[in-house]
């Protein structure tokens, strides 16, 4: 399957007052044309950095992307001409952001904040773009007759639905949703969820789905890319990660939710916090909160190690078969 999207080696900085925040650290990514990858990650590990470093939207400054390229369709975006990369925002590549109650501007409604999204990327009339709202409203459940509604006269469902809406109107061809259900009660979350599953389907669109939760990335997602402190620690499809989930991390993240099938009285969360962004550890950025730290954990840079397929690691556990076994037996894993 054919990549549209390539991202390889990017870093980025944030140079404050205080110090230079390292955002993100060599990160290497793929995601093919209709497929859905969850990137899962803590909060401060760098998910949205990553989203706004593809839409090019990182602030100048402090931002600064000092490393790597991101190549869309062979071409790379940060090379490109603040003019190119107009025209692919919004038309190419869209984002929903990940609160909907500040995404939407509060004295449009939201039909003009719609029609203006196809406007600005589609040579139609002012009736056409009218039309395409009313379709596009239609499209994810809200009835075209609340055109001249504001924001404010939305719940926090409905409002997410807009801005789907408006990410979606131009068709894009890669889709970022960054936690898009994180300010929605349980049921609301999972239509909205729903929704984009048949959304995606019917425009076949490539979809990274940022998120903290591996319940949501099981359901929806074809492939899932674990990040942690601005690094991808381990990645590979849906079925390679959760039948041989192998990074400290991943499997702290998996055991500290509850289950269905257990009588645990207290959850179990990862001890420790993560590291400092504008102090890293000189070895490997997950070794003060990993029980199987060895000493050269703290030293060296663990090497990225292949475990078959698309799967890949980020840690010195799982250089060697045997002691990747020994491992696994001793964290419950088999």
């Amino acid at each position: 399957m054919n990549s549209i999207l390539e991202i390889q080696d990017l870093a980025v900085r944030f140079e404050t007052d205080d110090g230079v925040v390292k955002a993100l650290n060599g990160i290497n990514l793929k995601l093919e044309e209709g497929v859905t990858l969850g990137l899962v990650g803590e909060t401060g590990a760098g998910k949205t950095t990553l989203a706004k470093s593809i839409m090019r939207i990182i602030p100048q400054p402090p931002g600064k992307i000092v490393s790597g390229k991101i190549l869309y369709e062979g071409r790379d975006l940060l090379k490109m001409s603040r003019a190119e990369i107009c025209k692919i925002r919004g038309a190419q590549i869209s984002m929903i952001f990940q609160d909907p109650m500040t995404s939407l501007n509060p004295v449009m409604t939201v039909g003009d904040q719609i029609a203006e999204a196809i406007q600005a990327h589609q040579h139609v009339s002012a009736v056409e773009a009218t039309q395409k709202t009313c379709a596009m409203m239609e499209l994810v459940g809200i009835n075209a007759e609340r055109m001249g509604d504001y924001p404010h006269q939305f719940s926090g469902g409905m409002k997410q639905r807009v801005v789907i809406a408006i990410a979606l109107a131009c068709n894009p061809k890669i889709l970022i949703a960054d936690e898009p259900t994180t300010a929605l009660d349980v049921t609301i979350q999972a239509q909205v969820l729903e929704m984009m599953q048949d959304l995606k389907k019917k425009f076949h669109t490539a979809t990274i789905l940022i998120t903290h939760d591996l319940g949501v990335v099981a359901q929806t997602c074809e492939k899932a890319a674990i990040i942690y402190a601005g690094e991808i620690v381990e990645s590979g499809t849906i079925h390679e990660i959760f039948k041989e989930m192998s990074h400290p991390y991943t499997i702290g993240l998996m055991n500290s939710i509850p289950k269905i099938n257990s009588e645990e009285r207290r959850l179990n969360p990862i001890d420790g916090l993560m590291p400092d962004p504008m102090n890293l550890p000189l070895g490997c950025n997950f070794c003060d909160r990993c029980k199987f730290a060895a000493p050269k954990c703290w030293e060296e840079e663990p090497p990225v190690v292949y475990l078959g397929g698309e799967h890949f690691v980020k840690c010195f556990m799982m250089e060697s078969r045997q002691r990747r076994e020994d491992w696994k037996v001793e964290n419950g894993q088999q």
